[in-house]
């Protein structure tokens, strides 16, 4: 996976995400949507076999590159938990 950031300020930031597609983006979504101070988390892929997924993230103030990686360590979190359970 390759990020790259569009648009940073204070509190919103913009990336694109190559080599991602809804299976990734739409669970990271869901966790950024989960944490506190997240104002606006979504995804999109302009194009389906051609298009590079984007991804917008907005806080109330808090560091939004933060946030995303704390959402990431969720996602890994639950992975370890689901492997765990399988083995």
């Amino acid at each position: 996976m390759e990020v790259k950031i569009l648009e940073m300020g204070e509190n919103y930031i913009k990336l694109v995400v190559k080599g991602e597609d809804h299976t990734f983006l739409n669970l990271l979504q869901h966790y950024l949507l989960e944490e506190e101070g997240v104002v606006i988390a979504k995804y999109n892929i302009p194009h389906p076999l051609v298009g590079e997924p984007e991804l917008y993230v907005k806080t109330d103030g808090m560091n939004p590159v933060e946030v995303i990686k704390k959402a990431n360590e969720k996602i890994i979190e639950i992975c370890k938990e689901i492997e765990e359970k399988i083995k």
